[in-house]
Order: structure tokens, then C-alpha cells, then sequence
């Protein structure tokens, strides 16, 4: 909405902290860099039981088709 309107309009969604979620389940969680990538996941890959390796990431979503068509 940003891209095509100069703000979001409505609600502003936040992405919940997945590896809090996943230790109060009692899963084993961590937050990953490029630089760490593969060391995280090997450790996890290497746990017995389920692991959650979270990697930020900022998407660039395409460009809206609708803005200007009349």
C-alpha cells in the first residue's frame, strides 16, 4: 500500500516473534542471519525433534496492476 499510495491505509499487520511462539511450545527457536545461515542450521538439523530456524527476510511485493486503470 506504501508503494502504491504513499500509505497504509486500514490496519498495519506485524509479523508475530515465530520463535517465541515456537519456545512456548516447547520447540527449540532461533533467529538466523545470512553471515550464520548454515551454522543455525546445522544445529538445528542436528536436534532430536522438531527446531525452528526463523530467516528475516523484506519482500518486495510487485508493483499494484490496478492503480490508474480506469
Amino acid at each position: 500500500m506504501t508503494g502504491a499510495f504513499g500509505e497504509a491505509t486500514g490496519t498495519e499487520l506485524a509479523r508475530p516473534d515465530y520463535v517465541a511462539l515456537a519456545e512456548s511450545f516447547g520447540v527449540p527457536g532461533m533467529r538466523t542471519t545470512p553471515e550464520r545461515l548454515e551454522t543455525d542450521l546445522r544445529k538445528a538439523l542436528g536436534m532430536p525433534g522438531p527446531s525452528l530456524v526463523v530467516f528475516p527476510a523484506v519482500l518486495r511485493m510487485f508493483a499494484a496492476t490496478h492503480v490508474g486503470v480506469q
